[in-house]
């Protein structure tokens, strides 16, 4: 049984992705901080005061766009007055290089039980932003009562897509950003701040 452990936990610590990885790319040397664990709470405050108001008497459907929204969605509903749920989906569009977009998927809007319901989308950023947009339109196939979408970051690039969030906590330049649920390859997420390649 302790070999097995020990077997799990090496697993777990030792990724297969390391071998094609290199370790200057995981290095902290490597990325500066951009936006720092402070500036992002008090800015989840003051929105969230903003969302209290707005849905005051009435309740939530949190739905967060995992992984990347986990953080950022578990201290947002610890400043939210207002009744909520929490729901998760899943959506996926990048290839196996981390960096380069590739088909977006997207699982877990079936199982949800939206109707006549405020529902608030949290996703971690906002590019493209086909990603948000597409989940929006899978949702409101659900018939919630409203909707509306609430993300961390929105880059500053030229967009095709005629939408914007309702909620945006932060605008950055077209850099390639970890942290705080933010991952490169499912590294960095943990990290409390949000992070850039050098």
């Amino acid at each position: 049984m302790l070999l097995l452990c020990l077997g799990i936990l090496l697993q777990l610590v030792v990724q297969p992705q390391c071998c094609a990885t290199s370790t200057k790319m995981l290095s902290m040397e490597n990325i500066e901080l951009l936006i720092s664990e402070d500036e992002i709470k008090s800015k989840i405050a003051e929105t969230a005061r903003v969302i209290n108001t707005e849905y005051k008497g009435q309740e939530l459907v949190v739905v967060m766009v995992m992984k990347g929204a986990l953080c950022i969605t578990a201290d947002l509903i610890r400043e939210l007055e207002v009744p909520c749920e929490i729901e998760a989906v899943t959506a996926s569009s990048y290839g196996q290089r981390g960096t380069s977009r590739g088909e977006l998927k997207i699982s877990g809007v079936d199982e949800l039980n939206l109707a006549g319901k405020n529902v608030l989308l949290v996703d971690d950023i906002f590019d493209s932003g086909e990603t948000v947009w597409q989940i929006v339109k899978r949702l409101k196939e659900k018939n919630p009562k409203s909707i509306k979408t609430f993300v961390l970051l929105v880059k500053n690039v030229e967009r095709t897509l005629d939408y914007e969030p309702d909620y945006a906590l932060f605008h950055i330049e077209n850099r390639f950003v970890v942290g705080y649920g933010l991952d490169y390859k499912e590294y960095y997420r943990g990290l409390r701040g949000v992070y850039a390649f050098k």
